[in-house]
């Protein structure tokens, strides 16, 4: 089996609308509008003519890229890189000139199906765990009429490790024709995994989601709007999911602290201006 290169159509949309990357050490993040960015991304998906890839960061993804130089390339790689977390938001609207918005994942999933759904998006969704990705499916038809489900799959963890596995679920992505692929295997699988294999095989716009699929089939039940808006949504994953989470957010958070203050303590000592020791008071 082979996988062929999905055909695109040909586009003026060649380049990301132009928006501030705000960098913060080890990981940027583009100062898009939640508006601006969903009807930009659903346009490239319907009508663009060359692959690419959303990455949707948040606070693991800063730890992350501050340890792996892999990963740090592949998101830096990236057309569009999204504040998922709250933390992020903070850290660029805090930390740096620039404004930036919350542009969830779980949300983004969404949001693209109502604003491509009159214009008949093709979507393909990809991980998760068994049965979330088929609920997600029935789900957004359900919600959106007009999106197509061009494909589910839910291939075993670590597929992407052989060519026996590996190229079922290209050839299944191919033949769908999707505009767009939502990719839930996690970080930084996802994300490595739209690159590497996605993007070379024409896949219009290619997102990394995490764990949606299981919030969005009610698997597990997602915080309300008013713990979301309060930046404290980890928190209600964490007190559903504690034996699993407790390092991710524990942990996972005081070290995206202790590395974001590291990087901004080390501008800060760069833009010092060192004076002579001979120089007079």
């Amino acid at each position: 089996m082979s996988s062929q290169p999905i055909c695109l159509a040909s586009s003026p949309f060649a380049a990301p609308t132009q928006v501030e990357r705000v960098h913060l050490g080890p990981l940027s993040i583009d100062a898009y509008t939640l508006t601006g960015f969903v009807a930009e991304v659903v346009a490239h998906a319907l009508h663009g003519t060359r692959p690419r890839q959303v990455v949707t960061a948040n606070a693991q993804f800063y730890v992350l890229a501050d340890k792996d130089a892999r990963f740090r390339g592949c998101v830096e790689e990236a057309e569009y890189i999204c504040a998922d977390g709250m933390a992020l938001v903070w850290a660029c609207n805090r930390l740096t000139p620039a404004r930036v918005e919350r542009i969830n994942g779980t949300n983004l999933i969404e949001d693209m199906c109502r604003e491509g759904a009159a214009q008949g998006l093709r979507i393909f969704l990809l991980g998760g765990k068994p049965g979330t990705a088929e609920a997600t499916g029935m789900l957004l038809k359900e919600r959106y009429p007009g999106i197509k489900v061009a494909g589910v799959s839910c291939p075993a963890f670590g597929f992407e490790q052989s060519p026996e596995t590996l190229l079922p679920v290209l050839d299944a992505v191919a033949a769908a024709k999707p505009h767009v692929v939502f990719v839930s295997l996690g970080a930084p699988r996802q994300e490595i995994f739209i690159r590497d294999h996605l993007k070379p095989l024409g896949v219009p716009l290619a997102v990394g989601i995490g764990g949606s699929f299981e919030l969005l089939s009610g698997q597990i039940r997602r915080a309300p709007s008013w713990i979301q808006a309060g930046g404290l949504e980890w928190a209600f994953r964490l007190a559903q999911e504690p034996r699993r989470l407790w390092k991710r957010y524990l942990v996972g958070n005081v070290e995206f602290i202790v590395r974001l203050a590291r990087w901004k303590i080390s501008v800060l000592v760069a833009n010092v201006p060192l004076v002579p020791r001979n120089a007079q008071p």
